[in-house]
């Protein structure tokens, strides 16, 4: 076998079983395997061509990035047990009182080795008492995301969703509010999904505003006030529906997966897609307005 190929093949197994690994094709214990082949491959290089200075230093420094990369991606090992998010119901709630703006919470359960789904729901439901409203396969792609941002982790601070919602909330408000403080000290809270409930329960009771029509909001914010997309929207959109709100305010990158929901669960909830606090507030000012007839 020529060199060049005892040189290239370590790495075309390694990038192929990275992309069969990301398609959901291979596990992360076969993805170990393609790189432990790839190391062996490398170091028979490393014996066949000992006396030759040059390919003996090549096929040694292969090696040792081939040693690396297993260290690096043996920890999707951990991560192999996981195999749904299940999501299930949370009582919607106000950040102020009587501003009929209600914060879309849910809670999710990670479900380690079981792959039988019905089973997992009923076990769920049984024990929590909680009803399970969606339940998300844990892919491949999730899984080294996750190990990614882990590993990260140990060279720089792990991003905090919550405490970035806490700033852009903070920006947007033009005073202070107890009730919004309390909020964003809460400890049993992730994510920054309630950004926009908290803006608009924010000015509404600094009088911005007004609202007499209850109605359930999820959706991020950024510095600049436009609204981010967020996740779990079918759970959310299911628990808004349940709760008996006629509307639900929603960022508009998750306005086509919303529709889908109610077209699928026969839903009666009215769908409101905005893409900025400015937005979703005029939306709120137009259902407020009085109905005048002819």
């Amino acid at each position: 076998m020529k060199p060049i190929t005892l040189i290239v093949l370590p790495f075309i197994l390694y990038i192929a079983g990275l992309l069969a690994y990301y398609l959901d094709k291979i596990s992360g214990f076969q993805l170990i395997a393609f790189i432990i082949v790839g190391s062996v491959i490398s170091l028979s290089g490393f014996f066949l061509y000992r006396n030759n200075k040059r390919l003996k230093g090549i096929f040694s420094g292969i090696f040792f990035v081939l040693a690396l990369l297993i260290v690096f991606e043996s920890r999707l090992i951990n991560y192999e047990k996981y195999t749904y998010f299940l999501i299930s119901y949370n009582e919607p709630f106000e950040i102020v009182e009587n501003s009929g703006i209600h914060v879309l919470a849910v809670e999710m359960f990670e479900a380690p080795y079981i792959t039988d789904l019905d089973y997992l729901i009923k076990t769920i439901e049984y024990s929590s008492d909680k009803e399970v409203l969606d339940a998300e396969v844990v892919t491949n792609k999730i899984r080294y995301r996750s190990k990614n941002e882990e590993l990260l982790g140990y060279i720089r601070p792990t991003v905090n969703h919550f405490e970035t919602m806490k700033e852009n909330v903070i920006a947007h408000l033009p005073e202070k509010s107890t009730a919004i403080d309390q909020f964003l000290k809460r400890d049993d809270i992730e994510g920054d999904s309630a950004g926009l409930a908290t803006v608009l329960s924010g000015l509404i009771e600094n009088g911005e505003f007004h609202n007499n029509i209850p109605m359930a909001v999820t959706g991020a914010i950024d510095s600049k006030g436009n609204v981010k997309e967020i996740g779990s929207i079918k759970a959310k959109t299911l628990i808004a529906e349940q709760s008996g709100f006629s509307h639900i305010l929603i960022p508009m990158e998750n306005e086509e997966e919303a529709k889908e929901v109610k077209i699928n669960e026969q839903l009666n909830i009215n769908i409101i897609a905005v893409t900025s606090i400015n937005d979703a507030v005029a939306y709120v000012k137009k259902l407020n307005e009085p109905v005048t007839g002819k």
